[in-house]
Formats: structure tokens, sequence, C-alpha cells
């Protein structure tokens, strides 16, 4: 299994995002690490296919995203900054609804495990739109995991939660991460330095 990156370049405007970036993941957790402004977004945007590039490629096993459609998406588990979650469903229907999206079948025993996992077990049927932040981000990691996707693109995953909370969600994290690709975009260094296998620092678009 390998997701590679190869001579990517994306400008926005006259804003170079991305200048000819090459990276190659294979499994193992990575730290997208870099200030505002880097490329990060615009990086973990391409990887989801959410987002075209000006020219290079980007490649699962040697093919083209772009040529795989909704089998690459099927692969993928995406938890970006600000998640929308919709707010009239409980955290329960929410990751049934996001399962039914990724063509999960049979997702009831996934569900409660990772609820389990996110502690949301014991408000699984209350309605997100009472949820804290912090709750409302444990659920965007829970919807990203389901279907157990074989590359995970995670964005700012620990924002909001409290020290004990960011210790248990790294912790899954790191359990999780067997046999796939997880990339990590953060501030926080310290979530990702005991799990990280490779840190990649984005400066204006080019690796530092």
């Amino acid at each position: 299994m390998e997701l590679t990156v190869k001579d990517v370049s994306k400008s926005y405007g006259q804003n170079k995002a991305l200048s000819g970036l090459t990276l190659t993941f294979t499994p193992g957790i990575y730290a997208l690490l870099g200030p505002n402004g880097s490329g990060k977004t615009t990086l973990m945007n391409i990887i989801t296919d959410n987002l075209k590039y000006d020219s290079g490629s980007v490649t699962y096993d040697g093919v083209k995203i772009s040529d795989m459609g909704r089998n690459y998406l099927q692969l993928l588990g995406y938890m970006p900054q600000y998640p929308g979650i919709y707010p009239q469903f409980t955290a329960e229907e929410y990751l049934f609804y996001i399962a039914a999206l990724k063509g999960v079948k049979s997702p009831a025993a996934q569900i409660d495990d990772i609820l389990r996992e996110v502690e949301l077990d014991d408000v699984r049927r209350k309605r997100t739109s009472t949820f804290s932040g912090g709750m409302k981000q444990r659920l965007a990691l829970a919807q990203a995991v389901i279907g157990d996707p074989k590359i995970l693109v995670l964005d700012e995953p620990t924002a909001g939660l409290d020290p004990k909370q960011r210790i248990a969600m790294r912790n899954y994290i790191s359990r999780i991460s067997m046999q796939k690709i997880v990339l990590i975009a953060t501030h926080v260094v310290s979530d990702v330095e005991y799990i990280a296998k490779t840190a990649i620092f984005l400066k204006k678009g080019v690796v530092k």
C-alpha cells in the first residue's frame, strides 16, 4: 500500500500553495506540521480528492486517484478541522448515516465499538446540537474511522479536547493505525511526537 504525491503544485491566483511537492506514504502515522498558510490544508484536500492540483500526480498503488473514482473514496476516512455535523441527528443516527454514505454493511457493532472508544457511548442517543465542541470533535473522529479506511486524514483531531481526552484520542489513533496510512495535521507537536513515524514540516508549499 503506497500513496504517492509527485511534483504536485497548486496556486490560488498569484499565491503558490504547493510548489513541486513530492511525498510517499506507506502504512504508519505521519505528522503534518507547519504555520498557517504553509500548504497543509491544500495538501490534505488534494489527497482526499476534494481539490484539483495544477500539475503533478497523486497515485495509490500506482493508479491515479482521479481515475479510481468511488473506489478511492471508499479507502478514505477524513476528519476536517471544522466538521459539518447535522444538529438534528443523535450521535448514533449520524454515524449510521455516514456508514450508509460509505456503503458499510451491517455497521451496528462497529458503531458500538467506535462510540465506546471516543467516549460518546453514554450520549449516543442525544442530539448533536446539545454537544460541546470537544464532543463534536470526538464524533468527527468517529465518522472518519467508520468502514476501516486504509487512508485516514485528520485535520487537528484533538482541537478542543481536554488533556485527558487528548491522550485517549492519541492512543486510539495509534491503535487503529496498523495497516493504515494516517496523516495528522496539527499545531500541537506533543499530540504526535510519540506516535508518528515521520514528521513532515511544510513552509510556503515545500518540505523543510
